[in-house]
C-alpha cells in the first residue's frame, strides 16, 4: 500500500508492508555533482511534486573491498548523486524513538540502504523509527588539497543528514528529541568524530559504537593534504596550479578519481596503515586524543553509550591458520579496536555516563572467519535472507533467529532509552567494568579482563 508523507522539501511516496512504512532514496542534500563536487553539502531544492521513495537509491561510487570475502560482495547501483536516506517506521502517527544507522567500510566502501541493512525488521521488532544514511566515501568524501577542499565532507554529509532528521522525522512518526546514532567500524568512528564536535549538540542523545576502529585515529591536515596531492598527481591534475583546480577536477569521471586513489604510492599507504582517507582534526588526531575528545563531549552532554566489539575482529581480514592467529595480528586488533575502545568506555563511565559494553563471541560452525568484524550485523538488522556470507557458513536457521531475537530485543530497549535489565546486562562502571558476551547460549556477563 502506498503512503504519502510531507517533508520540508516536498512530499515523498513510500509503501507499507508487514506493518512497516518504508521510504527509500529521500534526498537530504543537493546532489554533490558537477560544480558541487568537493563542496559542503547544502539542503535539497524543495519540490511540490511527490517523489517516489519506493526503490533503493544508488550507493556512493566505490571499488571492491577486502570484506567482500567474509561478507559477500556489495551489489547495488552506484552514483555520485548519493546524499540520500531511507526511513523505516512502524507508525506515522506516534512519537517514536529514532535510530540512525551509519555504515562502515573503511571510509571507502559499502552503503547505508543496502538490503543487508534494511531497517524494516529492526523497526518492527524494536518499535522505533530506523533511518539509514548514505554519504560520500573515499576520495569524493575525504580528499583534502589546497584550492580544492579543506572540509571533512563525508562527516559534513552526516551532519546535514542529522539536521534533516531533526527537522523532518516527526512526519514519519519519529521524535527528534529521542535520537540514537548507531554505527559500525568506520561508521562508529564517524559517530565518535561527530560527538566530539560541539555543534552536534541537540542532534542525538545516545550512541552505539560497534567495532569502532578508533585506533586508526584521524589525519592531521598536513597528512591529508599530502594524500590529496598524491591523488591529484595520479589523476593528472597539477596540485600546484591552484587557479581553477576545483573546476578541472570536476571534469574527471568519478571512476577516474577512484582509480587515481588506488595508484597512490605504496609508501604513503604503509605510513597510514592502508587508511589513506580519514577525517581530519589537528586538535585530536591520535587514537588517545580522539577517544578522550569523544568521551569529554559525552560526559558534558550526558550521552548514553553502548559500545563493544566482536571477539575476532581481525579474522575478517586475515583468517587464522590451523585455528591459530598470528600474534602480530592480535596486537593490531588490540591497538586498532580494543585499547582505544576501553579508554573511551572507561572515561565516559568515570564521567558519569550510562555505559553498556559487549563482546560478540558467536561464530558459524563452518566459517574460517570466526567471530569476525561485521558478524553481528545480520542479526542486529534481522535480514538473514539478504546475507549469502561465508562468515555465516554452516549456521542453522533456528540458531540464527534466536540470536537475532536477542540482539534486537536488547538494542531495541536501548534505542527506546530503557535501562537494560540489571541481571541480564549490568552497566559498565569505573569500579565494576562488566561486559556482556553474546555466545547464543548462556550470553554471560564477565568482568572486562576475564574471559567467559
Amino acid at each position: 500500500m502506498e503512503q504519502l508523507v510531507s517533508t520540508q522539501y516536498g512530499p515523498v511516496r513510500g509503501v507499507e508492508a508487514d506493518g512497516v512504512f518504508q521510504f527509500h532514496g529521500i534526498p537530504y542534500a543537493a546532489p554533490p555533482v558537477g560544480e558541487r563536487r568537493f563542496r559542503m553539502p547544502v539542503p535539497p531544492q524543495p519540490c511540490t511534486q511527490a517523489r517516489d521513495a519506493v526503490d533503493r537509491a544508488p550507493i556512493p561510487p566505490q571499488g571492491p573491498s577486502d570484506l567482500d570475502k567474509p561478507m559477500g560482495p556489495v551489489a547495488q547501483a552506484q552514483s555520485e548523486d548519493c546524499l540520500t536516506l531511507a526511513v523505516s517506521t512502524p507508525s506515522l502517527t506516534e512519537r517514536l524513538p529514532v535510530a540512525v544507522w551509519l555504515h562502515g567500510g573503511a571510509n571507502c566502501y559499502n552503503g547505508g540502504d543496502l538490503p543487508w541493512y534494511d531497517g524494516g525488521a529492526l523497526a518492527r521488532a524494536a518499535h522505533v523509527v530506523v533511518v539509514n544514511l548514505d554519504y560520500r566515501l573515499g576520495p569524493l568524501g575525504f580528499l583534502h588539497a589546497p584550492g580544492l577542499n579543506q572540509a571533512n565532507l563525508s562527516i559534513e554529509d552526516g551532519m546535514c543528514a542529522l539536521r534533516w532528521v531533526r527537522d523532518n522525522i516527526a512526519a514519519f512518526g519519529g521524535d527528534p528529541e529521542w535520537v540514537t546514532l548507531f554505527g559500525q567500524s568506520a561508521g562508529g568512528n564517524a559517530i565518535a568524530h561527530i560527538l566530539a564536535r560541539p555543534d552536534s549538540e541537540g542532534l542525538f542523545g545516545q550512541i552505539v559504537l560497534q567495532s569502532a576502529s578508533l585506533g586508526r585515529g584521524n589525519h592531521t591536515l598536513a597528512d591529508a593534504n599530502e594524500v590529496g596531492r598524491a591523488v591529484l598527481k595520479q589523476l593528472g591534475a597539477d596540485p600546484d596550479h591552484l587557479e581553477g583546480l576545483a573546476g578541472r577536477v570536476a571534469a574527471f569521471p568519478a571512476e577516474e578519481i577512484l582509480a587515481a586513489a588506488d595508484r597512490v604510492p605504496e609508501e604513503l599507504r604503509r605510513r597510514h596503515k592502508g587508511m589513506i582517507f580519514k577525517p581530519v582534526m589537528d586538535a585530536w588526531h591520535t587514537p588517545e586524543q580522539t577517544a578522550a575528545a569523544a568521551a569529554g563531549e559525552a560526559i558534558r552532554r550526558g550521552i548514553r553509550v553502548m559500545t563493544g566489539f566482536v571477539r575476532d575482529e581481525m579474522d575478517a581480514f586475515i583468517p587464522r591458520r590451523n585455528g591459530v592467529q598470528d600474534p602480530a595480528v592480535l596486537a593490531e586488533q588490540e591497538n586498532r579496536y580494543e585499547k582505544p575502545g576501553r579508554a573511551f568506555a572507561r572515561a565516559a563511565a568515570e564521567g558519569g555516563c550510562t555505559v553498556y559494553k559487549y563482546r560478540f563471541d558467536w561464530s558459524a560452525p563452518d566459517s574460517i572467519y570466526g567471530a569476525c568484524h561485521c558478524l553481528e550485523l545480520p542479526f542486529l538488522f534481522g535480514n538473514l535472507d539478504a546475507w549469502d556470507a561465508p562468515m555465516l557458513q554452516g549456521a542453522g536457521r533456528e540458531e540464527m533467529e534466536r540470536l537475532t531475537a536477542t540482539l534486537q530485543r536488547l538494542w531495541g530497549a536501548f534505542f527506546r532509552w530503557e535501562d537494560l535489565p540489571e541481571e541480564e546486562w549490568p552497566r559498565y562502571t569505573a569500579t565494576a567494568p562488566q561486559v556482556k558476551h553474546f555466545d547464543n547460549r548462556e550470553n554471560p556477563v564477565c568482568p572486562e579482563d576475564v574471559e567467559p
